[in-house]
């Protein structure tokens, strides 16, 4: 039996992020808020100098460097939840370009996880307090967007949404929306081939499997009206969050699906330009930590 099995008050660790980035300021703005303090226990990955004003627990770990120390915050975080000490993930921004220099692979939490736990099939997912949105392809040049839309990787999306929906958010009978690639969803092959070659008939493989998809759906007149739908699947990364931050962004949370644990983290960046003002909002880390403890 592990750890996390016999606590009887869950437990989520947050790595800080970047230490220059307003990371440190919003993990302890949300800390100090009652709502969150009371939902469990906390530990807090990082530099105890800049977390010192938050009562949670805080291991430190020493760094040379921001990006050294933003690599090894979220080392140490994967070290818990591999130990069974943590329930949930909480990841605070972090710069990819910092950490590159440390890992040359490195895309992004999401695909650092991944790799971490072994797992193929994973997917961004962004969750607001009314619907749920991932990303056939994630951290992509927009140039070399259109080769990955393939028939299995959208399936294999649609295929995710419909497990996590069920799985972790207790949606028994999910409806899912799909966007297109292409401006109006191809104007039937006029604008692109994509949505004929791959998008549509991954739809309607999701439907032979029992799954409720419709679609694909033109993205820029989607969002103007709420369609009543439990998920979507966007084709890219700006075509589902530009729409989905507009919308959302102070309760929106990232979510990760496909792992075999819970991980969230807040929807914004580094905001490198704030840093030390005590500007920062902490509402889309206090809606990270919340949703940690609803799904652990």
């Amino acid at each position: 039996m592990s750890k996390s099995a016999v606590r009887s008050i869950k437990c989520v660790a947050i790595t800080m992020g970047d230490p220059r980035g307003i990371a440190p300021e919003v993990i302890v703005k949300a800390l100090g808020k009652k709502e969150v303090s009371r939902l469990g226990n906390f530990v807090v990955v990082g530099d105890r100098a800049l977390l010192a004003k938050t009562k949670a627990k805080v291991m430190d770990v020493a760094y040379r460097t921001p990006g050294e120390g933003s690599l090894k915050f979220l080392e140490k975080g994967v070290e818990l939840i591999k130990a069974g000490m943590v329930d949930a993930l909480v990841t605070a921004p972090l710069s990819k370009k910092a950490v590159s220099r440390y890992q040359k692979d490195f895309r992004g939490h999401t695909e650092y996880l991944a790799k971490s736990f072994g797992v193929k099939q994973f997917d961004m997912m962004f969750v607001s307090s009314k619907v749920r949105l991932s990303l056939v392809t994630r951290h992509v040049p927009l140039k070399d967007v259109a080769p990955l839309i393939t028939k299995k990787a959208v399936f294999s999306s649609i295929e995710l949404m419909q497990h996590t929906l069920k799985q972790r958010f207790g949606i028994t009978d999910p409806r899912i929306a799909i966007l297109g690639l292409n401006p109006h969803a191809g104007e039937g092959g006029l604008l692109g081939q994509e949505e004929i070659k791959h998008i549509i008939p991954a739809i309607r493989l999701a439907r032979h499997h029992g799954i409720k998809a419709q679609g694909p759906f033109p993205a820029d007149t989607f969002f103007c009206h709420d369609k009543g739908f439990d998920g979507i699947v966007a084709m890219y990364h700006d075509q589902g969050l530009a729409p989905m931050k507009g919308l959302y962004f102070k309760d929106l949370v990232n979510f990760t699906a496909g792992l075999p644990f819970v991980r969230t983290s807040p929807v914004h960046g580094v905001a490198f330009d704030i840093a030390g003002l005590g500007k920062a909002d902490p509402s889309s880390m206090i809606a990270a930590i919340k949703l940690a403890f609803q799904l652990a």
